[in-house]
């Protein structure tokens, strides 16, 4: 490959060295506003995560909250959407959508957000209680979660 003249060069390693670092920084910028998008239970897997709760019969309790919202302009973005994957058998599943307050990132707390929960109505019968749901995430990084659940329906729980 032949440089340029030396009076030419400078204009194309100039131009060069302006263009560069855009384009090195476009992706970048783009991965940083998905990577800044903040989500309640974050993480990124198919991986199921297990949680557990202790509840008391008859009574209902909100198990999750899921939301997204862009960091850098605390802009919420559309509720995430659940999926009952397994229902449970001594009680029921129940997703709902609603309007919340943002907690994370702390400088977004407090602004109005588009939520999904996940609600547990226990049954009468004591005993324990598995399900699973998942949640897709706008943000490709987030992308799409499995959660594993366990009620224990126990008298005298809160």
């Amino acid at each position: 490959m032949r440089l340029p003249s030396p009076a030419l060069r400078g204009t194309v390693l100039s131009r060069f060295r302006r263009q560069v670092p855009g384009r090195r920084l476009l992706p970048y910028l783009a991965a940083t506003a998905l990577v800044s998008m903040a989500a309640h239970a974050g993480g990124n897997n198919n991986i199921p995560q297990p949680r557990a709760w202790s509840v008391p019969p008859g009574k209902a309790t909100l198990l999750a909250t899921y939301y997204e919202i862009v960091d850098a302009n605390c802009r919420p973005l559309k509720a995430p959407a659940v999926r009952i994957l397994s229902r449970p058998a001594l009680g029921t599943l129940t997703v709902s959508s609603d309007v919340g307050l943002a907690d994370n990132p702390s400088r977004c707390a407090n602004i109005k957000v588009p939520v999904t929960q996940v609600y547990y109505q226990a049954g009468m019968q004591p005993g324990q209680d598995t399900f699973s749901w998942e949640v897709h995430f706008q943000s490709r990084n987030l992308g799409t979660q499995r959660i594993q659940g366990a009620v224990a329906v126990t008298p005298g729980a809160r």
